[in-house]
């Protein structure tokens, strides 16, 4: 009998708390006691990359498990109490989610079915491909805060994480802790009763029987070590249902962070130019000696085209010609950008995330094959109000923006001439001409927004909200000022005396108004 002989070694600068085998490729995953995840080859143990801890997943690793496949690890941070997914290739965090307890333990296995390895399509049934469109591409030029999803693969999230086999992620912890997560994404069971701390799980293929292994610490301080093994064979009994229903909520949790990344692309797009305004007016405002109100003198510039000495300094000094010019310029392609980020962005994933949800209400109406898997109609009922709730704030702002789009227009055009006539600069012939509904529109403008509000100052440190598109994407717990107004609005009258129509499900009647209008 041969001796096993050294063929390596590699000093590391930290104590490694845990290891982990790739089951495909010559990979192995340590995590130390620094709180980094390191990926090294094993022929020649080279390291591959390494993953520092932060605030979003913590320092204190647990555990590890790598999917069958070999392409996404997991881990456990005890800290923060989170599994978080990883791609072996880019050490990008996929996925993380919250646990009750720190996990202590965890196993991946792939599901196997009569024998065989369950394919992806096996029993899903999953033509949701034929019906939606691939969703744009999230624009590479916003730096996302998400740590979720990388930008450039937005649409290839659903194929990472759903277009594999079948597989479970098994998590334990202390006072007998353990979950099960199809896909390493979806909760598909809780197990309680068992007692003592998780130290070693093994979920069979076939999906019939779970064991464990617990540790139960005495008062003397010694440990009862325990083997349990459970029947898991209602996992098995439902698979076809089970697997239908963990791709779909893949879909879902993939859409949901498909919006989130929207949401903060349309607020840098934002971002702070378009304050300029409100915040040089309210600077106006803290400056000027004279008691009148600011919408009086531009609208005395406007009327009869003089301005008091201040308004003059503030526009020709503070502001500029080419400024202003600026300013506007800034201010188109800001709500332009976002205009396209609600169209092609917003609108497409949540009529994507309305379609899934609508097929998992169809799911709970044939109890006979999901009524075990305890789908709660009125929570998915809920879920759909939401999103149709969503898109119809959705086109509620591309109203707005809309309006502030040609709002802005008219009054900066107005305002350059006037810039131009007090410098006495030359006015070009196309900017000259003004038509008395020109001056109305303008009137209206300044006597709606350039009033100064007390309460916004002591709120917020300033007089005024000239820009109104930023309160869509700020979190605030403040109303919306100057929504569309929907009086006289046909659709609406339709529906509201219509008595088969009158419910919670009426406003997608809306909906299909807002997007594509008769």
């Amino acid at each position: 009998m041969r001796a096993f002989r050294q063929v390596g070694e590699k000093q590391l600068p930290n104590p490694v708390l845990y290891m982990a085998w790739s089951p495909k490729r010559d990979l192995i995953a340590l995590a130390n006691t620094a709180g980094e995840l390191l990926l090294h080859r094993l022929a020649n143990f080279q390291r591959v990359w390494s993953l520092a801890p932060n605030e979003n997943t913590g320092k204190e690793i647990t555990s590890l498990a790598w999917r069958p496949d070999g392409k996404i690890l997991a881990f456990s941070v005890g800290d923060t109490k989170q599994v978080v997914l990883c791609d072996a290739e880019k050490a990008e965090i996929l996925h993380l989610f919250p646990v009750d307890c720190p996990v202590s333990c965890m196993h991946w296995i792939e599901v196997q079915s009569d024998g065989n390895t369950l394919s992806p399509s096996s029993d899903s049934e999953d033509e949701s491909s034929r019906f939606l469109p691939k969703l744009p591409t999230l624009p590479k030029s916003y730096s996302s805060s998400s740590k979720i999803f990388s930008e450039e693969k937005s649409d290839e999230v659903t194929n990472l994480l759903g277009e594999v086999r079948f597989n479970i992620l098994v998590v334990g912890g202390p006072s007998g802790f353990v979950e099960l997560y199809a896909y390493g994404l979806y909760k598909i069971a809780t197990l309680k009763g068992i007692s003592g701390t998780c130290r070693s799980l093994c979920l069979s293929s076939d999906l019939k029987s779970l064991s464990v292994i617990t540790e139960i610490r005495a008062t003397n301080r010694n440990s009862e070590i325990q083997y349990i093994q459970l029947d898991t064979g209602l996992l098995s009994s439902c698979l076809p249902e089970l697997t239908r229903m963990a791709r779909k909520f893949t879909h879902i949790s993939t859409l949901i962070q498909y919006l989130r990344l929207s949401l903060t692309c349309m607020c840098e797009a934002w971002e702070d130019i378009l304050m300029q305004m409100d915040l040089r007016l309210t600077k106006f405002v803290q400056e000027k000696n004279t008691s009148t109100q600011v919408q009086d003198e531009f609208l005395e510039l406007l009327l009869w085209g003089h301005a008091s000495p201040e308004l003059q300094a503030l526009l020709m000094n503070q502001l500029t010609v080419k400024g202003l010019k600026m300013l506007g310029q800034s201010i188109e392609s800001s709500y332009s950008s976002i205009q396209k980020l609600v169209i092609s962005h917003l609108q497409s994933g949540s009529e994507a995330l309305l379609y899934h949800l609508s097929e998992v209400k169809g799911m709970t109406l044939w109890k006979q094959k999901f009524q075990p898997l305890g789908l709660d109609p009125a929570a998915i009922e809920d879920a759909i109000t939401a999103v149709g709730s969503f898109t119809l704030k959705a086109s509620e702002l591309l109203q707005v923006i809309d309006k502030s789009m040609k709002n802005f227009k008219a009054f900066f055009r107005w305002l350059y001439v006037a810039m131009l006539r007090m410098s006495e600069d030359h006015v070009p012939a196309e900017l000259n001409k003004m038509t008395q509904k020109d001056l109305a529109f303008v009137a209206d403008f300044l006597s709606e927004h350039f009033s100064a509000n007390e309460e916004l100052f002591d709120r917020k440190g300033k007089y005024f909200n000239v820009e109104r598109v930023g309160q869509y994407l700020k979190d605030e717990d403040e109303d919306l000022v100057s929504p569309p107004n929907m009086e006289g609005n046909h659709w609406v009258t339709f529906v509201q005396q219509s008595t088969q129509l009158k419910g919670k499900d009426c406003f997608f009647l809306f909906i299909i108004y807002t997007r594509w209008p008769l």
